[in-house]
């Protein structure tokens, strides 16, 4: 298998930041957490300054549709804002009405609780009246603009004595495999040849606020070199079913074990599944950043006399997405 790296830059602002403007908060909404507001430049009419945004989920799942943040009364924005960066929500596009930025997300999707989310935006001018208590509040909204969660950020210093502080991080993602292929040797009159596994550790890292999915895919089910007609089915049929000891006659998989922060995919908890040709099957997730998970694939073929003798081949691929 070969090295994945996926790199984009998330930019983190970190200052003695916050906002002046009072916003009434739902009743039912509930509070989010680690609510962070960092402006890029903290001098008093400074324009083109990107604002960004960090919180953390409390209630959910819930599709989100809208996020609204509050700035400063006299916050300006001359033109169009622009969405710089963002993970843990969807796409979207960014405007501005009367002191309350709406980033509205592109494709509403289910954001579970306890999901970081970081939103950055281009475009504002900031108040001229130097202040060191500036806050912002932000509201997760359905459609309908009906609040999920809200809470108000830090406080943010906008003068003419601040220095900002702007550190700028990779998004980065490793993956590798210390099998790049495997043979297997069975017999079925002999015992203990008519069913043998390979182990396969594959390990990643990552810094995707939201973790990562590990998937698995096969090109086909292990056919005859000589016979391709024959095959060796998958076990159950397909990712998805499982069973603790798979029968005579398949190929199978599952999570013999792991290390680090993630979890077996559910359809891996009972056992073997097989793996599906031209189509994606998570084995493995974790819903944080790891500095190393080891996940070990045990690929395991079982036979008896009916299975035609031949040698059966097929190419298994690994894939890792980080969700920022």
């Amino acid at each position: 298998m070969s090295l994945r790296t996926q790199r984009r830059l998330a930019a983190v602002t970190a200052m003695v930041t916050a906002a002046v403007l009072t916003v009434a908060v739902p009743a039912h909404a509930a509070a989010l957490t680690g609510v962070g507001w960092s402006v890029s430049q903290p001098q008093p009419g400074t324009t083109n300054v990107r604002y960004t945004w960090s919180f953390t989920t409390a209630s959910g799942p819930s599709t989100i549709n809208y996020v609204t943040m509050t700035v400063p009364a006299t916050t300006a924005v001359p033109g169009a804002l622009t969405v710089q960066d963002y993970y843990g929500v969807g796409i979207g596009t960014a405007t501005y009405a009367a002191g309350v930025v709406t980033f509205q997300v592109t494709t509403p999707a289910s954001i579970a609780a306890g999901t970081p989310i970081l939103i950055s935006i281009d475009g504002f001018t900031n108040p001229t009246t130097p202040g060191n208590a500036y806050t912002s509040t932000v509201t997760t909204e359905l459609a309908g603009h009906a609040a999920v969660d809200t809470a108000a950020s830090n406080a943010v210093a906008i003068n003419d004595t601040s220095t900002a502080v702007t550190v700028v991080i990779a998004r980065s993602t490793a993956f590798t495999s210390n099998t790049t292929g495997f043979d297997l040797l069975m017999d079925a009159a002999i015992p203990g040849q008519d069913s043998q596994y390979k182990d396969v550790q594959l390990t990643v890292k990552t810094n995707a606020a939201s973790g990562y999915t590990l998937r698995t895919q096969i090109d086909h089910q292990p056919r005859g070199v000589n016979n391709p007609a024959v095959s060796l089915p998958a076990v159950s049929g397909a990712v998805g079913s499982t069973v603790v000891s798979p029968p005579a006659n398949t190929f199978g998989y599952k999570v013999q074990g792991s290390t680090g922060n993630g979890s077996a995919g559910s359809q891996m908890t009972a056992g073997y599944a097989g793996y599906t040709a031209g189509m994606w099957g998570t084995a493995f997730f974790s819903g944080v950043p790891t500095n190393g998970d080891t996940i070990t694939l045990r690929n395991q073929a079982y036979i008896d006399f009916l299975q035609k003798a031949d040698t059966y081949t097929a190419s298994i691929t690994y894939s890792v997405t980080p969700t920022y």
